[in-house]
């Protein structure tokens, strides 16, 4: 009878993606204890939050839109400030004097 072939599966280590422990700060005689514990934490993304320029009710000029937008030139006033969605322009909700509608335009799209 021949001899039995081992199938046997090396084991992998488990975990090894994990994070790198944050290093550990040692007590300085010119460091705060408030900078050695800022120091300590762990980094978060800071995200900037942006703030809108105008406020509701303010009356602005709206510009034209071109060929590609159907949009004339016309004073507005603001109705609403969308909120920011992290991506992209500030969004205000407008009526045009001349208009019986509300539409939704950029900040760039706004001038006093």
């Amino acid at each position: 009878m021949p001899p039995l072939k081992s199938i046997s599966v090396v084991p992998t280590k488990l975990g090894g993606n994990r994070k790198k422990p944050s290093p550990t700060i040692h007590a300085d005689e010119g460091t705060s204890l408030a900078l050695q514990i800022a120091l300590a934490r762990a980094s978060r993304p800071v995200v900037a939050t942006l703030t809108h320029r105008y406020r509701i009710g303010d009356s602005l000029r709206m510009t034209g839109g071109g060929p590609a937008i159907k949009r004339t030139a016309n004073s507005c006033r603001i109705v609403f400030l969308l909120p920011y969605e992290g991506h992209g322009a500030l969004l205000y909700r407008v009526r045009g004097e001349r208009e019986s509608f509300e539409r939704i335009v950029t900040e760039a799209d706004l001038t006093r």
